[in-house]
């Protein structure tokens, strides 16, 4: 059984996603002393790649010359101002034979954003970066982005949210390949997860992800945010704006792609999250100053938001 591994490295390219994955799989190769992984680093235009880091990456081939290229996996590395990144029809035609002619293909981070132009993630639930995500799901509104989720898979498809859950999506690659142990072991030499107690919840801060949206909702949220613990529900915050739940409900979800009930959540979970890095409470105090009910519905909605509770949070963050 031999794979090969290949991975697209647009200029500018975050070097960890691409050599985060790459060492998984070298890894794999390592423990079980033989080659079943074989990586494959493919260039846009040029033999070599400059990383967003400054570091020079070798390709092994450009995107031209891949049209009889079938590798087992395909991967698109995500790259600061992918966005932006100029693809011809040329390129994506490409790209659409590289995923086809793949028993398995996806992204990497930001590198979502360069796949759903091939329009082979229609209909398909992926991630992203929790910074791109708003942005994928805007431009490709026929694509089902979970923003939370480190890695997603669905059907062929395989996505990792962002820079260090690539090897997490590498991890995963392995067990479908070689087995649960393996992946273990991997795991173990590269001291990381096999299945990081987390997802991308615990990592995005409440600055940058809750002030999105138009000025009509800004002025909500910061108000919101800063009365957590007397704002009880919904209703309130569509009295603040003197409006109907129902506009607020549809306001929420032209503008940020949620209902302001899940919002209203995430900022009650966020807010206890910051409290839980910085001092000790006890849980139903915890709860009453995020604006809880009480600590079992603090639990309960801390779990199923970051997929973890809030004690074992508060030992992470105390470890880290």
């Amino acid at each position: 059984m031999r794979h090969e591994i290949a991975i697209l490295a647009v200029p500018g390219v975050q070097l960890l996603d691409v050599c985060g994955p790459l060492d998984v799989f070298a890894e794999a190769n390592r423990l079980l002393q033989r080659q079943i992984y074989t990586p494959r680093i493919i260039a846009v235009d040029s033999g070599e790649i400059h990383a967003s880091s400054g570091v020079r990456l070798s390709a092994d081939l450009q995107l031209s010359d891949t049209q009889n290229f079938a590798p087992h996996t395909f991967l698109i590395a995500g790259a600061p101002g992918i966005e932006d990144f100029a693809a011809d029809d040329s390129l994506l035609h490409a790209l659409i034979g590289l995923c086809m002619r793949s028993q398995r293909f996806g992204s990497v981070c930001s590198g979502a954003l360069l796949l759903a132009r091939t329009g082979l993630l229609a209909g398909k639930r992926v991630t992203t970066h929790w910074e791109s995500s708003a942005l994928l799901a805007s431009r490709f509104p026929d694509v089902i982005v979970d923003a939370d989720a480190l890695c997603v898979t669905d059907g062929r498809v395989r996505t990792a949210a962002g820079v260090t859950s690539g090897l997490d999506l590498a991890l995963r690659l392995v067990e479908e390949d070689l087995g649960r142990e393996v992946a273990i072991e991997i795991a173990a030499h590269l001291v990381m997860f096999f299945r990081r107690p987390v997802n991308q919840t615990h990592f995005m801060r409440s600055n940058s992800a809750s002030l999105s949206g138009r000025s009509t909702l800004q002025e909500l949220q910061r108000w919101v945010i800063a009365h957590l613990a007397q704002v009880k529900n919904v209703a309130m915050m569509a009295e603040h704006m003197a409006i109907s739940e129902r506009h607020l409900t549809r306001l929420f979800r032209n503008e940020l792609g949620m209902t302001p009930g899940q919002w209203l959540e995430r900022e009650r979970v966020a807010k206890a999250k910051q409290l839980l890095e910085q001092k000790s409470l006890p849980a139903k105090t915890l709860a009453l100053e995020c604006g809880f009910s009480g600590a079992d519905v603090m639990r309960r909605v801390f779990s199923r938001l970051t997929g973890i509770t809030p004690a074992a949070y508060r030992k992470i963050t105390r470890l880290s």
